[in-house]
């Protein structure tokens, strides 16, 4: 397309590919809505940005109730095993000194790539088109014409309505200008691994990723080992730190990414305009272990359907905001106030060992399920 053309026109554009994206594009396209998504990678879930820890069903529905009574998502829910990689029974968080609590979990290690194109091949085969290769570069607000043009690489649109699927760092909402955007990132790094022995998701805490942590997910014969640090602790390069960890339980390193995960909470509103901000650019995941694919899930489902509800005039937009914060704010908010309480306890090696030590299995179990209020007696 041509500097001086028409932009190309869209129901619904969704920028990104990953599971908010497409599990949005789904829906739409299920309800008969043209749906346009667009994916700065090639590949559509290569690299992943982070861990690749897939929540059950069971995990999920656990973790927010509300979403047990959606007959769609549960049957969303039902990925084939060949992307599921690893069962995942048990979680175990290891202490400075090493020190061992575990206790169980329902989820899968599995690798992004066959996940989230998996996911993206639903969304196709209801009839959404994805569109790779290609990176939204700037939002032109034409006033004039009462539209925004999204301007790419390989093109420029305009749609109805507009999803930003596009992770932490919300790029839609960033080029929009929009201040509301997910806050507390934390930069990380992972790598693919062999020489793991470990059949369980593992985290370690303390001065291996200070004000952070480091995890081991198991996927068959490769693991995703990563760590993610705070800020005031960038002195040391997250690459060297990784290294040091994986050198240190004798792993075998073949190949290395990186990305953000947003740890400030829900966003006061993933509603602007006629844009709706899905999984991590809704800061949709859980601050005290960094999980948000499940979550990425369940709000691109209820982003498609409140565009599908508005379209059709029986609703507001705004009823995107409300069924996220009857869903999940509680659990959330209990997750940030538990990783607070952790940043805020837990400045040393010492004071992390003695914390952990403190709380116990069944009170570090309720700070990283987000399920229950953390009581420190």
């Amino acid at each position: 397309m041509s500097k001086g053309s028409e932009p190309e026109h869209r129901e619904v554009l969704v920028v990104g590919s990953g599971p908010g994206g497409s599990t949005a594009a789904n829906r739409l396209a299920e309800l008969g809505m043209d749906v346009l998504v667009i994916e700065r990678r090639q590949t559509v879930g290569n690299p992943a940005q982070c861990g690749e820890c897939i929540p059950a069903w069971g995990e999920m529905s656990d973790a927010f109730p509300l979403i047990k009574k959606d007959p769609w998502l549960e049957g969303y829910w039902n990925f084939p095993d060949h992307v599921l990689g690893q069962y995942l029974e048990w979680m175990r968080l290891y202490t400075p000194s090493m020190k061992e609590y575990g206790f169980e979990l329902d989820c899968y290690g599995a690798h992004r790539l066959q996940f989230d194109g998996h996911l993206a091949d639903r969304a196709v085969s209801m009839g959404a088109e994805i569109r790779t290769s290609t990176e939204l570069r700037k939002v032109q607000n034409q006033r004039k014409l009462n539209r925004e043009v999204y301007r790419t690489n390989d093109g420029s649109f305009t749609a109805d309505y507009v999803i930003d699927a596009s992770g932490a760092l919300a790029h839609v909402g960033r080029l929009r200008g929009s201040e509301d955007r997910p806050g507390g990132q934390l930069p990380t790094i992972y790598c693919q691994v062999t020489g793991h022995d470990s059949d369980s998701f593992d985290i370690f805490m303390g001065s291996v990723a200070p004000g952070g942590y480091a995890w081991i997910i198991p996927k068959g014969d490769i693991a995703n080992v990563g760590i993610g640090v705070r800020y005031n602790h960038l002195d040391v390069p997250l690459k060297q730190r990784l290294d040091k960890f994986c050198d240190g339980l004798g792993l075998t390193i073949h190949s290395y990414g990186g990305g953000w995960i947003p740890l400030g909470g829900m966003v006061k509103s993933a509603v602007n305009d006629n844009v709706l901000s899905v999984g991590d650019a809704a800061g949709l995941v859980m601050p005290s272990n960094g999980g948000g694919i499940g979550q990425a899930i369940i709000s691109g489902k209820y982003a498609a359907e409140a565009i599908y509800e508005n379209k059709m005039g029986g609703s507001s937009l705004s009823d995107y905001d409300n069924i996220l914060k009857k869903t999940m704010a509680k659990q959330l908010r209990i997750s940030r106030r538990s990783k607070n309480l952790f940043w805020t306890f837990c400045r040393n090696d010492f004071s992390t060992e003695v914390a952990m030590r403190l709380l116990g299995t069944n009170g570090l179990r309720r700070a990283v399920d987000c399920r229950r209020p953390l009581i420190i007696i």
